[in-house]
């Protein structure tokens, strides 16, 4: 078997990229009342089953994740916010609780809020795709079902515990979504989450319908 041997030029040039490299998240916030609603579950989770992280985190709902070297993130946020330029502020509706197949527990959408959610995300990745492709291979996700997660991770003993109690309880709640917020963090401190921008939803019409009114 052939051994490979990095030069000292070879470490550093891998200690450069790495530090570089951040994973990135877009998200949509809660409103404080369901932040606060959620949050109380998460602290639940963590004191009644032993979810550590469960209450680390405030409530969010991903839209997208990745790992990416900061130098190739603007063309990212470009596609974003020339998404967002175009979508009108919407409002979420949250219904009960549901969990994953490997230790998630989380808070569902209402249907229709899903679908809405879901065509946002499909033109946010029409619109990346080809760039996160080229300079993200396997290590970006778009969301594919909306939810906000109480808790992750779980072990089975956990996940029963939870679901006995939890699954069919009532939990209803609404927030208006107006922004996307993107969020990096370090993957080689592990430190927490920092905002990087602001993406508000404006709502204007789409360009190509203004040209076809005026003429």
């Amino acid at each position: 078997m052939k051994s490979i041997h990095f030069n000292n030029n070879d470490l550093s040039t891998i200690r450069n990229i790495r530090e570089h490299l951040y994973e990135y998240l877009l998200v949509f916030s809660c409103d404080p009342v369901t932040e606060a609603a959620i949050g109380s579950v998460k602290q639940y989770f963590q004191r009644a089953y032993g979810c550590e992280q469960a209450a680390n985190l405030r409530p969010h709902l991903t839209l997208f994740n990745c790992i990416i070297h900061e130098n190739k993130l603007e063309r990212v946020i470009q596609g974003f916010e020339k998404v967002a330029r175009h979508i009108t502020p919407f409002r979420i509706e949250l219904n009960g609780f549901n969990k994953y197949e490997g230790g998630t527990f989380y808070v569902d959408l209402e249907e229709g809020s899903s679908q809405r959610v879901n065509g946002l995300v499909k033109t946010l990745k029409n619109e990346t795709v080809d760039h996160l492709s080229k300079w993200a291979s396997g290590e970006f996700r778009f969301c594919t079902d909306p939810h906000v997660t109480v808790a992750r991770k779980m072990t089975p003993l956990q996940v029963n515990s939870a679901s006995k109690e939890w699954m069919y309880k009532k939990f209803r709640s609404s927030f208006r979504v107006t922004e996307m917020i993107l969020l990096k963090r370090s993957l080689v401190s592990g430190s927490k989450c920092r905002e990087v921008a602001r993406m508000p939803l404006l709502g204007l019409p789409d360009q190509a319908f203004v040209q076809a009114k005026l003429f």
